[in-house]
């Protein structure tokens, strides 16, 4: 038998209800809606943000942050040469230049020696994602931020629900990104939100929305689908977590090629969008990939490293070999393959065990 993955994104009878109510209201037409600050306040509450502004994209939110933060032409932003590439470009489109570092050994965040490395006068802001369900250090890094003077921008689109040492992820930078993309474990198709506790920071960002209507808005219909979503987060996070669990004992117990790397550490409660699996060679990691393919399982390469970037277009200033090898050995399970049933899971290991 087949192994079944759920359908994504989820349909609930809580979702369909919300959007009804919110058709049958008006407030899908409406420029000031109560469907959309109602999700204003649940984010504020659960991410434990004072302000929150939603927008079109997690991408975006990335952009309005770096705005936000002051960066503009011949600045530097410090940014993880494995990463999210979207993030780099952000920074060039705003004509500042992105500062590589290496990736730390404890999690897919950039390393804080290689951060405190690349210092200069030039750096506004460093990007800082949570990737494949590892939390990176990011109160270290929000203290050496503090120390510099720079914007430390917490990219947490990858992880909703992710807590580290009682806090939620997307608490703990001077800002804070979302994402609602199709994919993602809060979805609405497309979207994003900016966090941020900074009073100074949350003006800037009104200053950049507000024309005076919404530059970058998330429509009404999209906040309805995401509220219900939210309270159901944290059940379908165990969940998630529990199968990674699994699936890690399983490939260890099955002595396979590939290594599951689930969150371990004490303080930190994962959130798994992707499930990054480290396989022992790029061979090895491309024959899984296809593997899994044929069998319809929603597995992929992982992000590629940016360390082959010219010199033109960005600043080296420390070796990037941790971000280069990952970038040849791991591919990543999507956040759909942690909600199939337990019974599954031995299966799923099999294939994913014995490419």
């Amino acid at each position: 038998m087949p192994i079944t993955i759920p359908p994504w994104p989820r349909q609930t009878p809580e979702i369909a209800r919300a959007v009804t109510d919110c058709i049958e209201s008006a407030d899908w037409g409406r420029y000031e809606s109560e469907t959309k600050n109602a999700l204003i306040v649940a984010i504020q509450s659960f991410f434990e943000a004072t302000y929150v502004r939603l927008c079109c994209s997690g991408t975006a939110a990335i952009e309005i942050s770096l705005r936000a933060a002051g960066v503009t032409n011949g600045d530097e932003v410090i940014v993880s040469a494995f990463d999210y590439p979207g993030n780099f470009r952000c920074i060039e489109l705003l004509g500042a230049k992105p500062v590589l570092v290496d990736v730390s050994s404890e999690n897919f965040g950039p390393d804080i020696d290689s951060v405190a490395a690349a210092a200069s006068g030039r750096v506004r802001a460093v990007i800082a994602s949570h990737l494949y369900g590892h939390a990176c250090d990011i109160a270290s890094l929000r203290n050496l931020c503090d120390e510099n003077g720079w914007v430390l921008i917490e990219d947490a689109c990858q992880a909703p629900g992710m807590r580290a040492n009682g806090k939620p992820a997307g608490s703990f930078g001077h800002l804070a990104t979302l994402s609602f993309g199709g994919s993602k474990p809060l979805s609405s198709g497309n979207g994003g939100a900016i966090l941020t506790s900074d009073d100074r920071i949350a003006a800037r960002i009104a200053g950049l929305l507000d024309r005076p209507s919404d530059a970058f808005p998330l429509s009404a219909l999209q906040a309805s689908v995401l509220a219900p979503q939210l309270s159901e987060l944290r059940k379908q996070n165990e969940q998630r977590n529990r199968i990674a669990r699994q699936i890690h004992q399983q490939l260890k117990q099955m002595d396979s090629p590939l290594v599951c790397l689930t969150e371990t550490r004490d303080g930190i409660e994962p959130a798994y969008y992707k499930l990054a699996l480290r396989a022992d060679s790029q061979a090895i990691r491309n024959q899984v990939v296809a593997t899994a393919a044929e069998r319809h399982l929603p597995i992929g390469h992982g992000f590629r490293s940016m360390a082959r970037s010219s010199e033109r277009r960005c600043r080296k200033p420390v070796p990037l070999d941790r971000a280069e090898a990952l970038a040849n050995q791991i591919c990543v399970l999507d956040h759909r393959a942690l909600l199939i049933d337990e019974s599954d899971v031995f299966e799923l290991c099999q294939i994913l065990g014995t490419p």
